[in-house]
């Protein structure tokens, strides 16, 4: 299970820090992975939102980074060869002429990891809302089906992931939006002011500790992201997510 050597699962502490040279060499990608790539957004939006559906060389899969369990090997072999023969296809690929995604629509990248080691990737955008138009040749649809079944049997089957390794997002605010409390002093104020109001922060170990005992994290569906006033007298919106292992 190990692919760094700190995690969590399911709130238990499982390993401590390698070296960070060590650390890197240790990781591993995932032999299959669904990710929702988003860049800036606006306050009160949502928080980077995670891959649906990570599954690692053996097996281990993660579902919205809330919770992981093995897949028996038949299956991970099953969605790496069906996920290789769809997107090994170009024609399987396009949508239909007049079909285009809308403009607001998640940039969606799938990958597959191929027998020989190769990956294939794809990058589909509007994938992830089930194509309601049928703009996606049959093929998608069906890797689109399978994929959904084994996200729907981690996140009912697996044990909570929760790791000691998360994603910090902050953005500037303009103005106080009310009801701000003061920037925990346990954590270091992102870097974020008027002319750079968007920043990311990989955190780990005992900083990340910090960050989950001290920072409300907001549901991704809430739509409003906890809001602080630093010591400089700014405001800042902030939330977080927990990482999956070859996140860290």
């Amino acid at each position: 299970m190990k692919r760094r050597a700190l995690l969590v699962a399911g709130g238990v502490f499982a390993g401590s820090f390698l070296g960070e040279r060590a650390a890197r060499a240790v990781v591993q990608w995932p032999m299959f992975e669904w990710e929702k790539q988003r860049g800036f957004f606006p306050p009160g939006v949502g928080v980077m939102v995670p891959p649906p559906l990570a599954v690692y060389g053996d097996g281990e899969a993660y579902a919205d980074a809330a919770a992981h369990r093995y897949l028996p090997a038949g299956e991970a072999e099953a969605l790496r060869t069906h996920a290789a023969q769809v997107l090994g296809k170009r024609a399987d690929l396009r949508r239909r002429p007049g079909f285009e995604p809308p403009e607001d629509a998640p940039s969606e990248r799938v990958r597959v990891r191929t027998a020989d080691g190769h990956y294939l990737t794809a990058h589909l955008d509007g994938w992830g809302d089930g194509d309601p138009r049928h703009a996606f040749p049959v093929a998608l649809h069906e890797l689109y089906d399978h994929v959904q079944v084994l996200r729907r049997r981690v996140r009912a089957d697996g044990t909570p992931w929760a790791a000691d390794a998360l994603l910090l997002v902050a953005v500037h605010l303009d103005a106080d939006p009310g009801g701000s409390e003061p920037w925990p002093a346990s954590v270091p104020v992102p870097d974020v002011r008027h002319d750079r109001p968007y920043h990311e922060t990989k955190l780990a170990g005992a900083k990340a500790r910090k960050v989950r005992r001290d920072l409300p994290r907001s549901d991704e569906d809430a739509g409003v992201w906890p809001s602080y006033r630093t010591p400089a007298g700014t405001f800042i919106a902030a939330n977080w997510r927990y990482s999956l292992p070859h996140e860290w």
